[in-house]
């Protein structure tokens, strides 16, 4: 990454790999003066290649435990994405979108008795010794620093050069695809518009329907509507935990606001509910949609834990559910956020951001050429320098900030 601290401001860069053992950096030089220039030696090739045998070789990272309950009397088994024949097992199957899960069937109990769920790293592993001491934390997430002192200079002839229209959807999904200064963000291609006042989010929220689908990242939006907009009233949905559904109204501007967690995998260290449990693509198919409807959501780091086709699939049903939505109601507005960096400081084989790294290289591939928005959480995160998976609120804004842009005229 790129950076000045005495003007907070922060750029990602784009790896050319040669495939012989030599790289290219490219930075795009966002603004006049000093840039510092900050190389992260993630992981060498040797674990790369282990992280990625072992990512796809098991199931042994998540340990998996089912309730099923009847009245008066539960009981709880072992259950999870790869069970051995050997025992009767539930099968719960989307046929239509291809995606499984099982757990050992109790005695005396149905099938459609199953509640609650919880899961848990297990701590085992699949690497050798050898391979482990290449993810300790003095061999990954190495950082160099090179300091030069740059003046860049721009000429336009023509003023209106520099305008650049609002963000919209439908652009493709671009890294890097803008830069921070004091703490905004700027997008390369488009303008992103401020939401910094109650009534500049009322305004723009108003009318619409929100419906947010994902993890602890967009839980954050959730969060900073409930500090913020004091006009909303989130009612109770009689469940505990974090990741409980969230449903928000403000009657007298008609908005309402909706967040889910994505489904199973997801990590819950206490038993949650699966009453509800439903994928983004059938939560999308709910959905009729129309010009006052927003959809927004992201997938990812959840599925780091297991084999990457879990998340391709999980992705290639999401587009499908995607193009059925806009084919009923092209008005609808879809947002996509992609995952955030982390800090990298444990669980290296289940949770490095290589994984993640893979996973927005499928996304771009995934959802190229289709009439959605993106907020570039990976990009973004790396721009603000956090280093964390759930940054403060400062960066939160500007992701609400985008949001706000692609809905709002």
């Amino acid at each position: 990454m790129i950076h000045n601290p005495d003007i907070q401001s922060g750029a990602s860069g784009r790896i050319e790999d040669f495939k012989n053992g030599t790289y290219h950096v490219h930075f795009t030089l966002f603004w006049e003066g000093k840039v510092v220039v900050t190389l992260f030696l993630m992981h060498p090739s040797e674990a790369v290649s282990a992280l990625w045998k072992s990512r796809n070789s098991w199931y042994g990272n998540v340990g998996y435990l089912c309730k099923f309950t009847s009245p008066g009397k539960e009981v709880e088994t072992k259950c999870g994405f790869n069970l051995s024949k050997e025992e009767e097992l539930c099968e719960y199957v989307d046929e239509r979108d291809e995606e499984y899960f099982y757990a050992v069937k109790p005695q005396n109990f149905s099938c459609d008795s199953l509640t609650e769920f919880k899961n848990w790293f297990t701590l085992a592993t699949q690497l050798s010794p050898l391979e482990n001491s290449l993810l300790v934390r003095c061999n990954s997430k190495v950082m160099v620093i090179l300091l030069m002192q740059i003046l860049i200079l721009y000429f336009f002839p023509d003023s209106s050069l520099e305008t650049k229209e609002k963000c919209k959807t439908g652009e493709k999904l671009e890294y890097p695809s803008g830069y921070v200064m004091n703490n905004i963000w700027y997008p390369k291609t488009c303008k992103m518009q401020t939401y910094h006042e109650v009534e500049q989010l009322n305004a723009c929220m108003k009318g619409k329907f929100f419906y947010m689908f994902g993890d602890s990242t967009t839980h954050q939006w959730m969060h900073y509507f409930e500090t913020k907009l004091k006009n909303i009233h989130f009612l109770n949905v009689y469940e505990t935990q974090w990741a409980q559904k969230h449903l928000g109204v403000d009657t007298e501007r008609n908005i309402h606001v909706f967040w889910k967690h994505h489904s199973r995998p997801f990590m819950f260290l206490l038993f949650a509910s699966l009453r509800e449990e439903r994928s983004i693509p059938r939560e999308i198919d709910l959905i009729g949609g129309n010009q006052y409807t927003v959809i927004a959501f992201n997938i990812g780091v959840h599925f780091r834990l297991f084999p990457v086709h879990h998340f391709i699939r999980r992705l290639y049903n999401i587009r499908r559910a995607i193009d059925r939505l806009l084919l009923r109601s092209p008005e609808t507005k879809v947002i996509i956020k992609t995952e955030n960096t982390s800090d990298m400081e444990k669980e290296y084989e289940g949770m490095s951001d290589f994984h993640g790294y893979v996973h927005y290289f499928i996304m771009e591939i995934m959802f190229k050429d289709i009439n959605v928005g993106f907020i570039h959480g990976w990009d973004m995160t790396t721009a603000f320098n956090h280093n964390q998976i759930h940054p403060p609120e400062t960066y939160v804004r500007n992701e609400i900030n985008m949001l706000m842009t692609y809905i709002c005229g």
